[in-house]
C-alpha cells in the first residue's frame, strides 16, 4: 500500500530487493493494524495511500479516495496551508486538534500529527499524517465544560455565601460570600488565609477539623460559627463544610448562612422570657405559659397548686393534660381563639387535675404574651377555687340553718303547749286502757322530741371549751351505743394510729356529734356488720376521725342534699341530726367530710382543730 515511498530505490539486486519487500510488507501490516488512521498525501494535497483505519474513519474506501484531496471546508482549507508552509519552512508539527468531516457528512474529532517524507536529496515529497480519534475524550470534556459552567452559573447566583478553601487559602468566593466578608471585590478576599476571618478560640481548631473533614470525605453536619468582617464587624452564621475536588485539587467548600439577626432576636426574646418569668415568678397567682400547647414555665404558686415541687415536673408537658376530661373542648376551642384575638380571654370555671390526681375547683383566663415565629406564648392565670367554695357553701349551710332556727323557734313554741295539754287530757283517759290510747301517747311522745329537736337547734348554745381527750369521748359514746350495736349484731371497732394530743372543745356537743353520727353507721346494718372507728392525727397536728360503716350507700344524687334540713334517708327521720352536727363542728372551726358508695357503705370524716377558739 505504501511502496511508493520505496521508489526512491533505482538500484537494486536481488537480495536487496527481497529484504525491501519484507520491509514493505511488515510495514503495511502494522499500518493496517494501529488504532490510528494514517495516510499520505502528495504536495499538492491528494492522498497517496491510507490504511484501514482511515477507511473506517472517514467512510471512503482507497479506491474511493486515492488521487483525490479530502473535503474540508474553507477554514479548515487555510489551517492546512498554513501548516504546509510552516513545514516547508522546516517547522515540525506535533499534535494538532482538528474537527474533521466524515463521508457521510458528519463530524468527528482528531489529534493530528502531521510528519514529512523526504527523498535521498532531502527534498520534502509527501507528507504521512496520522489521527487519532478523540470524539468521545471532546464529548466528555464538553460535557464536564457544560456542568462546570451550570456549577459556576450556580454557585454566583446563589443567595446564600460559598467559600471554597485549599490548606485554609480562599481560592473562591460567590459574590454573596463578598457581601458577607464585607469586601468590595472577590480579589480582597481570595488568597487571604481562613483564619484572617475566625476568632481566636474557633482559629486553634480549625486546622484539625479541616483535616479530619478531608479525611472523612462527608459533608458535616450544620454548625454555628462567629466571623470578623473585613471592616471588623463580628457576624453569626451557620454553616456547612463540604469536601470537593477543585480542578484536581482537594479542597473544602463552606456554604454560610447569616443568622445574626436571628441570633440578636432570639437573644432579645431571651432577655424578654428572664423579664417576663421574673415577674412572674412573684406573682401571688398561680401562672403558667404554654406554647402550642406545652408548658414552658410554672410559677411557684402554679408548682404548688398542681401540688409539684419544681417546674421541671411541668415543663414540655401538654398542659390539657392538667384538666379533667370533660373540659377538654373547652380548652382547645380557647387555645384556638386567643392566638387570634389582641383580647385576655376571660376566666371561667374548671376542674384542675393535681400531680397526685386530686380534682379542684379553679377559675382559668388566659391572653397571648408574645407572637413567637416558632409559636405564640399564651399566658393562662389559675384561681383556685377551693376556699371560696367552701365559704360559699358554709354561707349556704348557714342561711338554711338560719332560717330552720326561726321557723323551729316559732313552730316549738306554738305546738309544745297544746301538745301539755293534748297528753295530760289522754293520761286521764288512759284509765280505760283503751289500745288506741297508747298509740296516741307514743305519737305525742314523737312529737315532743321533735319539738324539743327544734328548740335545740335554735336555743343559742354558750360553748365552755375546755381540754379533752378525744379518746374518752369516742369511749363513753361506744359504751352508751353498745346495746343498740348488739341489736343491730354490728361491731364498734376503733383503732387510734398514734399518740393523739388532748383538743379544746365542747365535751358534750363533741359526743352529740359522735352519737349522731354512730346511730346511722348502726342504723345503716340491718344484716349487721362493723363499723370502724379511726383516730389520727395529721402533720399540722390536726385531728381526724374517720367512721367507716359496711352499710347500704347513699345514692350520688342524693349526696349533695345530706345535712340540710328535714332530708332524711330514714323513713322517721326528720334530718336535723347531721344538721346540727354540722353546727357543732363548724362552731369548732372544723369539717365534716362525707363520701359513700351504693352498697359497700359510708365514710364520715371529722376533722378538729388541736386548739380550741
Amino acid at each position: 500500500m505504501l511502496f511508493i515511498l520505496c521508489t526512491r530505490v533505482m538500484k537494486i539486486n536481488n537480495n536487496y530487493f527481497t529484504t525491501e519487500i519484507n520491509e514493505m510488507l511488515v510495514l503495511n501490516s502494522f499500518l493496517n493494524l494501529t488504532s490510528d488512521a494514517v495516510y499520505v498525501i502528495d504536495l499538492n494535497g491528494r492522498i497517496m495511500a491510507v490504511n484501514k483505519k482511515f477507511e473506517e474513519l472517514h467512510g471512503w474506501t482507497r479506491e474511493e479516495i486515492v488521487g483525490k484531496e479530502i473535503p474540508m471546508s474553507a477554514e479548515d482549507r487555510e489551517i492546512s496551508l498554513e501548516i504546509f508552509h510552516r513545514i516547508l519552512n522546516g517547522e515540525q508539527v506535533t499534535v494538532l486538534e482538528a474537527a474533521k468531516i466524515s463521508n457521510n457528512g458528519s463530524f468527528f474529532y482528531a489529534d493530528v500529527t502531521i510528519s514529512p517524507v523526504k527523498n535521498e536529496e532531502g527534498m520534502l515529497v509527501a507528507l504521512v499524517v496520522i489521527e487519532r480519534d478523540i470524539t468521545d475524550r471532546k464529548q466528555a470534556e464538553d460535557l464536564l465544560r457544560e456542568s462546570e459552567e451550570r456549577y459556576r452559573v450556580l454557585v454566583d447566583c446563589s443567595p446564600e455565601p460559598i467559600v471554597v478553601c485549599h490548606e485554609l487559602i480562599i481560592v473562591f468566593v460567590n459574590p454573596a460570600a463578598v457581601k458577607l466578608l464585607g469586601a468590595n471585590s472577590s480579589g480582597e478576599l481570595i488568597g487571604q488565609h481562613a483564619s484572617r476571618f475566625l476568632l481566636d478560640e474557633t482559629m486553634l481548631a480549625l486546622p484539625k477539623y479541616v483535616d479530619e473533614l478531608l479525611k472523612g470525605g462527608k459533608a458535616s453536619e450544620g454548625a454555628e460559627l462567629s466571623l470578623i468582617r473585613t471592616d471588623g464587624k463580628i457576624i453569626h452564621v451557620e454553616y456547612r463544610a463540604v469536601p470537593i475536588n477543585l480542578q484536581g485539587v482537594k479542597s473544602v467548600q463552606l456554604l454560610f448562612r447569616d443568622v445574626t439577626d436571628r441570633k440578636k432576636a432570639e437573644s432579645e426574646l431571651a432577655d424578654k422570657e428572664m423579664e417576663l418569668s421574673r415577674i412572674l415568678q412573684l406573682s401571688p397567682e398561680p401562672i403558667l405559659l404554654h406554647q402550642a400547647g406545652r408548658i414552658t414555665f410554672v410559677n411557684d404558686r402554679g408548682i404548688e397548686l398542681l401540688n409539684g415541687t419544681k417546674k421541671e415536673e411541668f415543663v414540655g408537658l401538654p398542659i390539657i393534660d392538667f384538666f379533667c376530661a370533660s373540659c377538654h373542648p373547652l380548652i382547645l376551642e380557647r387555645m384556638r381563639k386567643v392566638v387570634q384575638i389582641d383580647d385576655y380571654m376571660e376566666f371561667v370555671e374548671m376542674k384542675l387535675k393535681r400531680l397526685d390526681g386530686e380534682l379542684i375547683d379553679v377559675e382559668v383566663a388566659s391572653i397571648c404574651v408574645h407572637r413567637n415565629i416558632r409559636a405564640p406564648i399564651v399566658q393562662v392565670v389559675i384561681r383556685d377555687l377551693t376556699e371560696r367554695k367552701k365559704t360559699e357553701e358554709m354561707i349556704r349551710r348557714s342561711d338554711k340553718l338560719s332560717i330552720a332556727g326561726e321557723l323551729a323557734a316559732g313552730v316549738a313554741h306554738e305546738i309544745r303547749n297544746p301538745l301539755t295539754a293534748l297528753r295530760g287530757f289522754m293520761q286521764l283517759l288512759s284509765a280505760k286502757k283503751t289500745d288506741y290510747v297508747d298509740i296516741m301517747l307514743v305519737e305525742i311522745d314523737r312529737i315532743n322530741h321533735i319539738v324539743n329537736e327544734f328548740i335545740g337547734m335554735a336555743k343559742p348554745q354558750a360553748l365552755n371549751f375546755i381540754r379533752c381527750d378525744i379518746r374518752d369521748l369516742m369511749d363513753n359514746v361506744i359504751i352508751f351505743l353498745h346495746p343498740q350495736a348488739l341489736l343491730y349484731n354490728v361491731e364498734l371497732k376503733i383503732t387510734i394510729q398514734a399518740p393523739i394530743s388532748p383538743i379544746e372543745c365542747e365535751p358534750n356537743q363533741i359526743k352529740q356529734v359522735f352519737m349522731n353520727v354512730l346511730k346511722n353507721a348502726i342504723e345503716s346494718m340491718p344484716q349487721g356488720g362493723e363499723v370502724e372507728i379511726v383516730i389520727a392525727m395529721k402533720e399540722d397536728r390536726d385531728i381526724i376521725v374517720r367512721i367507716v360503716d359496711q352499710g347500704v350507700g347513699i345514692p350520688e344524687d342524693r349526696m349533695e342534699k345530706i345535712g340540710e334540713p328535714f332530708f332524711s334517708l330514714k323513713e322517721s327521720g326528720t334530718g336535723l341530726g347531721l344538721m346540727v352536727c354540722h353546727r357543732i363542728i363548724e362552731a369548732h372551726q372544723g369539717r365534716i367530710t362525707i363520701s359513700s358508695v351504693v352498697n359497700e357503705g359510708t365514710t364520715v370524716e371529722i376533722e378538729l382543730p388541736s386548739k380550741g377558739l
